[in-house]
């Protein structure tokens, strides 16, 4: 125990041993008796408790939240997105099926320009087992060898 962590306690739980953790609390109040300066610090603590107590306080109602809400600053509503607007429009159950056809559509223009986009020349002269596994034949300057 020391007195970075009395202060801890003290923060946390009050002045009150009774409301510190139960495996820490005889530790703490042995430290307690041992430094006088965790002593001058736990009457502060106690006097921070008792101003507390003394307070006045209020019984939460809707009247309460009204006044609170009341002087909060007005908040700006964003615009909605381009894909937010266009997914109102869709009825519940289509916006998952026309972002999976959405997909899908893309997937085969990129699939399909993909030899192309590559660099391999005509797209139907590419076997599409070696572009997806990457066996090619090259020497030395990265042209298509003829196997041999």
């Amino acid at each position: 125990m020391n007195l970075e962590r009395i202060k801890a306690l003290t923060d946390a739980y009050g002045a009150n041993p009774a409301r510190w953790p139960e495996a820490e609390r005889a530790a703490a109040e042995a430290f307690l008796k041992a430094t006088p300066e965790a002593r001058v610090w736990l009457e502060e603590a106690a006097a921070l408790d008792r101003l507390l107590d003394a307070a006045e306080t209020q019984k939460v109602t809707r009247a309460l939240e009204d006044r609170i809400l009341a002087h909060l600053p007005e908040q700006r509503t964003a615009r909605p997105s381009l894909l937010a607007r266009l997914a109102d429009l869709l009825p519940g159950g289509w916006a998952p099926a026309s972002a999976l056809a959405c997909s899908l559509a893309l997937g085969l223009a990129v699939g399909a320009t993909l030899p192309e986009i590559a660099g391999l020349g005509d797209p139907q002269a590419v076997d599409p087992a070696l572009l997806a596994f990457g066996d090619f034949d090259t020497d030395a300057w990265g042209e298509l060898g003829d196997g041999t």
